[in-house]
């Protein structure tokens, strides 16, 4: 039996933000349970990233806000349940030890600007594409990319109750990580052509 003075700590102690981040693409993704095709279309259309839409000039008279948005919002729409999955689960293995060495309010900056530039960063090799731009690999990049410059580059100490990872894990998941989404383009490729 332990004693009565210890402290029970919860399996996942995951921040904030980081639940927030995760339930909002869990959420939109089991939308689509409510919605019929031509609604699911009309997602689709309005909030993912679309290069050929961005650079319409007619389009931004019609539909500017949903053009402006959409660098953001096409990180929340998902393919898939693997899709979305994958996404959760790095959001949630890289995400909360970044998340603990930063304020909500920077973290939050980091996670959206990082989506944000992956997204025309696409679209600078893609730019007259007209399958939409969905998920939140691009913002997860920025994520992982803090941390590795957090476990390579440590400002302080390492607290003991939220250790950085060691630099060759951080540099193997980063490999990983690239990996998987060259696999995931190329594939995408492929089916499209």
């Amino acid at each position: 039996m332990p004693p009565k003075n210890t402290i029970h700590q919860p399996v996942l102690k995951v921040p904030n933000i980081i639940r927030l981040l995760a339930a909002l693409p869990i959420l939109v993704h089991f939308r689509g349970m409510f919605l019929s095709g031509v609604q699911e279309n009309y997602i689709i259309r309005y909030f993912a990233f679309i290069p050929e839409r961005i650079q319409s000039p007619e389009l931004w008279h019609y539909e500017s806000i949903a053009l402006a948005l959409s660098p953001v919002t096409y990180a929340y729409i998902h393919s898939d349940i693997y899709h979305l999955l994958l996404n959760v689960f790095f959001l949630l293995a890289f995400g909360t030890a970044v998340a603990r060495r930063m304020s909500v309010i920077k973290f939050l900056l980091l996670y959206v600007s990082s989506g944000i530039f992956s997204a025309f960063f696409w679209m600078g090799f893609n730019p007259h594409e007209i399958a939409p731009l969905i998920g939140s690999s691009g913002a997860l990049s920025g994520i992982l990319g803090a941390l590795v410059h957090i476990s390579i580059a440590p400002k302080f100490q390492t607290d003991p109750c939220h250790p950085i990872m060691p630099v060759r894990v951080a540099v193997l998941f980063s490999i990983f990580w690239v990996g998987i989404n060259l696999i995931f383009w190329l594939f995408g490729a492929m089916i499209s052509s």
